[in-house]
Parts: structure tokens; C-alpha cells; sequence
């Protein structure tokens, strides 16, 4: 398979996720992770990958493998994760959902929202953050602050989502059926 092993500790422990902010810090934080691992051990065997990444630019093999991660904690989120670890990952979704039934419980100046738009509300509005974090994380150990910015802009979660030449975007990406990317 595409992965063994990916970064859900953050998400698999009950005491982490114990308010609505700890759902995006959770994953934000599990994403970073796993793409720092994921850099280090791609360098290992792209010899030329850390000083094209130094140049401002993201190695396409590994733009893609940051793609498929996107989309591994895209379907962890929504439930539709496939692999060996769902077991793992049951309640997840169930203690997401209760929590952000708990804060649409609580809006009383506001449209209440669908139980069913809950989670793709949600993932609209922070997926572009769990993207940030990935960036942020790869780029630790870029030296040059412009070129970590250049990076940060070129690679944004706009800027990839962006309909340009027939590219599929981030989020078209991410949401194909997880048995696709196998």
C-alpha cells in the first residue's frame, strides 16, 4: 500500500480533542507531523530534493505524496478512510460530529446548520489550514525567509486549488474515493 503508518495520535486520543478548537489544532498538528517525517525521509532517498526545495520549490514527487496526505486526513475526517487502521479511528468521527453538534447547538443569533453540513462546513472553512500546517512543516528547514515565503505562496491552498490547464486542484484531489489513490 501507499502508507503503513500515518500520524493520528493527536486524533486517536480522547483527552486531545476535548472542545471544538482542539479538532483543528489536532489535525493541523498530526498533518505537520507527518509531512516533516515524511520530508526527511524523502530527502533520504532524492538526493537533489533538499536543494530544489531550498530554491523555493516542491519536488513534484513529493508535491504529490503531500496530496495524498491532504486527502488521507481529508477522508480520517470524514469517516471514509479504507486502510487497516479504521478500527482505530471508529470514534473519531463521532466525537467530531458531537462536538460540532455541541457549538451548533449553541448558536442562537446564527442559522442552525443541517447535522449532514456539518462536517463539510467544517472542512471548508479549516482544510485550508491543515494545508498550512503541511507547508509550514516542510518548510522548517528552508534557510531563506523569502524563499519560505515564496513556497508558502505558490504552493497556498488557493493558489492550488485554482482550476489552471486542466491540473486537478487540491481539493478535487483530495476528495476522490480513498481506493483511487492505492
Amino acid at each position: 500500500p501507499r502508507r503503513q503508518e500515518l500520524c493520528v495520535s493527536g486524533l486517536t486520543q480522547e483527552h486531545k480533542i476535548t472542545k471544538i478548537e482542539d479538532i483543528r489544532t489536532q489535525f493541523i498538528t498530526c498533518a505537520a507531523i507527518e509531512t516533516y517525517f515524511a520530508w526527511l525521509k524523502y530527502k533520504e532517498t532524492n538526493t537533489e530534493a533538499d536543494n530544489e526545495l531550498q530554491t523555493g520549490n516542491i519536488p513534484e514527487g513529493f508535491k504529490r505524496q503531500m496530496y495524498y496526505t491532504f486527502g488521507d486526513y481529508r477522508d480520517i475526517f470524514f469517516g471514509t478512510d479504507i486502510t487497516s487502521h479504521a478500527n482505530i479511528l471508529e470514534g473519531l468521527k463521532k466525537r467530531v460530529k458531537k462536538k460540532l453538534k455541541e457549538k451548533n447547538g449553541e448558536q442562537k443569533s446564527v442559522i442552525i446548520i443541517d447535522d449532514e453540513k456539518l462536517l463539510p462546513e467544517w472542512w471548508n472553512k479549516h482544510g485550508k489550514d491543515i494545508w498550512e500546517g503541511m507547508l509550514c512543516a516542510l518548510t522548517h528547514d528552508v534557510n531563506k525567509t523569502e524563499k519560505k515565503s515564496e513556497i508558502k505562496t505558490k504552493y497556498s491552498y488557493e493558489e492550488l486549488n485554482e482550476k489552471t490547464n486542466g491540473i486537478t486542484s487540491l481539493e478535487e484531489f483530495s476528495s476522490r474515493p480513498q481506493f483511487l489513490s492505492w
